[in-house]
């Protein structure tokens, strides 16, 4: 499927706000509402559109500990900890990703002992090894995909 002006104008407004309905995102872009549903439909169906969800305030939902997590895993058993990785609580995204730690995750936890203690009572049994887990800061920017296309 093409990504042409049009759905990524689509896309982008979804990413704000996955909660449109096709009437809002048609009044933003201008074009029929059976369009911007027939364009919907057919990027859910290519699977470009792989899902709706809610983006949480993590430091008003008292999340207050974010951090980026760098590991190391054995390939042969990669996807299986990676399936593993995502039903264990507080990770909010996995990675496959190039270099001696082949695995990024991103975790939210209330403090730093409830990150310490998933960490070794959850993710380190799971086969996952040389840990570097760093702490975020301040989140300066989060951009929606689409703003980069």
């Amino acid at each position: 499927m093409k990504i042409d002006k049009m759905n990524k104008k689509i896309l982008n407004i979804l990413q704000r706000n996955g909660r449109m309905t096709y009437k809002e995102v048609a009044k933003k872009i201008d074009r029929a509402q059976s369009t911007v549903r027939d364009r919907i439909g057919i990027m859910e169906e290519d699977g470009v559109i792989k899902g709706y969800t809610v983006v949480i305030n993590k430091k008003k939902a008292g999340l207050d500990c974010y951090a980026i997590i760098q590991c190391k895993v054995d390939p042969a058993g990669l996807d299986e900890v990676t399936r593993r990785l995502q039903r264990v609580e507080n990770v909010l995204q996995v990675y496959h990703t190039s270099g001696d730690r082949n695995l990024t995750f991103m975790m939210a936890t209330c403090d730093y002992d409830e990150m310490k203690r998933i960490l070794s009572d959850k993710v380190a049994p799971l086969g996952i090894k040389d840990i570097e887990t760093k702490i975020v800061m301040d989140s300066v920017r989060e951009m929606a995909f689409t703003d980069i296309m």
